[in-house]
């Protein structure tokens, strides 16, 4: 019985351990995603602004 639950309980602080990990690697992703969303966004307006500012001129 001791070594049974033995067993249980390493295989929980395992799984545990893997969840969190999982779910580190999950966030981290999506911080990276959102991070480069947000300057190509702001990029684009920068852009925006800058050929909204000075227009180019037409003769």
């Amino acid at each position: 019985m001791k070594s049974a639950l033995g067993t249980v309980i390493g295989w929980l602080i395992v799984a545990l351990l893997v969840f969190w990990g999982f779910g580190f690697v999950l966030g981290t992703l999506r911080w990276l995603l959102r991070s480069f969303l947000m300057f190509l966004i702001l990029g684009g307006l920068v852009v925006a602004y800058l050929a909204l500012k000075d227009p180019p001129k037409v003769e």
